[in-house]
């Protein structure tokens, strides 16, 4: 009997092609991984403060600005324009804060230590749309918003089990950014963009398991509501291909619950400090989905002053910063209203709604990134200042958006044209 013939193999060359183009993207990936998880989860500036860096952020973030970059300009880059085009609005803050420096903010010892750190921000905010640029954008995607998601819940987690404090806030856990209402934001970002990218239904399962717990840790009453409705939408748009695992999860996961409402009820009841009623209140807030009790006038009566104060200056607002340390609405719009006006707020709103549009024309992709972006603009006031926010952005405008602009280092050699032979005479 004759033995079947060996499958064909690549040439030589190919393979060596292969291989090296397989480095180069993991060498993108790494350092996608060492410039945005280390920012987006705010070690450095914790590190800076009580883990005392070797290196200062600063040099480790050009650093990483820059290897990140050569690795993009390696790996083929093809230009998504509404994803930079939505940067307008941050790059208008940075210009404004710049050069007309129209409110001065002194917090922090100086007004040029804003200005850097504004700065910073965009530059890494740019450069995390840059690396969804490139050719294998998502697998750096995908890597970039697991790892940002399982650094985040792993320190609520090791504050929670007690070695260390990062909060500040007693009672709530939260993580190296220290304060309760980021790592919710942070977890449901990372999360809308793997469930956009990931067809997986049961991995992402397992990576919801693995955060969920630090979210509730939190008690962040906005966080765990836009998470819910995120969990929510995530449930609907499998439910009709997974019927019988959404049942076994809820039947897993109802039990886990209420111990985990128990314990959390105890824990905050322990130690006899003033801010545990407010950690009871909240949740019992959360849990009994009672939603008077999840409103809170503090809240209210800052949104009604940022309102306020934006109706002073509607068309160019009072300055960037004003929005943030003065009036702090905790709504991004009228933040950004009290920032640089009307004019910034319609660029915002604009690019998020064409952002919509654009999905729900094209079959619903990148869907679940929409869910916290809207979500959390009345929750918070500086998402316009996070590159985790823009990460999620660029992620659904990759997906809904085919058009791309491909930068070459060098054109095409053209093919010499050979010249046609005469005919034969007659």
């Amino acid at each position: 009997m004759n033995a079947s013939p060996a499958a064909p193999m690549l040439p030589a060359f190919m393979r060596a092609a292969a291989k090296r183009r397989e480095r180069l993207v993991k060498l993108l990936i790494l350092a996608a991984l060492a410039l945005l998880v280390p920012t987006m989860t705010k070690y450095l500036p914790w590190a800076d403060e009580f883990g005392g860096l070797p290196f200062k952020p600063r040099d480790y973030t050009l650093l990483t600005l820059a290897g990140a970059g050569v690795m993009v300009l390696l790996n083929r880059p093809s230009i998504c324009p509404p994803a930079f085009l939505m940067l307008l609005v941050p790059l208008l803050r940075v210009l404004d804060a710049t050069f007309l420096q129209r409110f001065t903010i002194t917090a922090l010892g100086d007004h040029s230590i804003v200005v850097m750190t504004l700065l910073s921000n965009f530059l890494v905010t740019f450069t995390t749309v840059l690396l969804l640029s490139a050719e294998p954008w998502r697998r750096v995607a995908m890597w970039v918003a697991v790892c940002t998601s399982l650094v985040c819940a792993g320190c609520i987690y090791y504050e929670w089990l007690g070695f260390r404090t990062f909060t500040r806030i007693d009672g709530r856990m939260a993580g190296f950014p220290g304060d309760p209402n980021d790592p919710p934001i942070i977890i449901s970002l990372m999360l809308a963009s793997v469930f956009a990218l990931n067809p997986r239904f049961w991995w992402n399962v397992v990576l919801i398991a693995l955060v969920t717990p630090a979210i509730a840790l939190t008690l962040s009453r906005s966080g765990m509501a836009v998470y819910s409705c995120l969990m929510l939408t995530y449930i609907i748009g499998n439910l009709r291909h997974h019927f019988m695992g959404m049942l076994l999860i809820v039947a897993i996961s109802v039990p886990l619950a209420i111990g985990g409402v128990a314990i959390l009820s105890q824990s905050s009841t322990k130690i006899g400090i003033v801010s545990n009623k407010d950690t009871v209140d909240r949740l019992k807030a959360i849990y009994e989905l009672d939603f008077e009790r999840i409103k809170s006038p503090e809240r209210g009566k800052d949104l009604q002053d940022g309102w306020e104060a934006a109706g002073k200056e509607p068309l160019w607002g009072h300055g960037t910063g004003a929005g943030t340390s003065v009036w702090k609405p905790h709504n991004q719009i009228v933040s950004l209203w009290i920032d640089i006006g009307f004019f910034g707020v319609l660029l915002y709103v604009g690019g998020l709604l064409l952002l919509t549009f654009r999905c729900l024309t094209s079959k619903l992709r990148g869907f679940y990134c929409l869910v916290p972006l809207w979500l959390f603009i009345p929750c918070s006031q500086i998402l316009t200042e996070s590159p985790h926010y823009w990460f999620a952005a660029a992620v659904c405008c990759n997906l809904v958006y085919t058009g791309r602009f491909r930068l070459v280092l060098a054109a095409p050699a053209k093919t010499p044209s050979t010249p046609h032979s005469p005919l034969p005479q007659s």
